[in-house]
């Protein structure tokens, strides 16, 4: 009998501490939701700007492209205006038959010859600018992507601390089972002489 409070209150003393455990992990579950909430949010953010980026970029490689087929227009306007000057050059020096053929083609094909480089170098630049947009469409479509996954992960994380809480709070919302009733373990005395 000496022994039945110290088991009582050794399981009260139990049950407190599983309670002051399940406090505290619901205090932490809170914060570690509030936590959460904020990165959510962040993310939700990081990945607005990653989609505004992703539409500056659509717009500056739509510039680019029209750029582009500004020049290959243009190309196509000198090719004929080179072919004219060629041919009325060509006339002209074969109608004077002089010296002078050299000088009047060079006059012909200097000014076609300039545009054609000029166009050639800014082509060159335009491919150059279109590679560094691709690269960094590539990079922001990585980032978001690494964004979704983590925003995946996070989810589960979470998912699978609501899912702990649940069980403590179960386990602790289910009443405890009556204890037994501890058997007597001395033997009955014997009034009488044993025969």
């Amino acid at each position: 009998m000496g022994q039945e409070p110290n088991q009582g209150s050794a399981g009260e003393m139990m049950i407190v501490g599983l309670i002051d455990h399940a406090d505290r992990l619901g205090k932490s579950a809170q914060a570690g939701q509030q936590a959460l909430s904020e990165q959510i949010e962040e993310m939700a953010q990081l990945q607005q700007w990653a989609v505004n980026a992703a539409l500056e970029l659509q717009k500056r490689a739509d510039a680019v492209v029209h750029k582009l087929e500004a020049e290959r227009a243009r190309l196509q306007g000198t090719q004929g205006v080179l072919q004219t000057n060629a041919v009325q050059a060509i006339h002209d020096a074969v109608r004077q038959q002089s010296d002078g053929i050299g000088r009047q083609v060079e006059q012909a094909l200097s000014r076609p010859l300039q545009d054609i480089q000029h166009a050639a170098a800014q082509v060159r630049q335009n491919i150059k600018d279109s590679k560094w947009l691709f690269v960094i469409s590539v990079f922001l479509l990585g980032a978001v992507g690494g964004l979704l996954i983590g925003y995946f992960f996070v989810i589960r994380t979470q998912n699978a601390m609501d899912d702990r809480l649940d069980r403590i709070e179960q386990f602790f919302s289910t009443p405890a089972p009556p204890a037994p009733a501890v058997p007597d373990t001395h033997p009955p005395a014997h009034k009488g002489k044993a025969k």
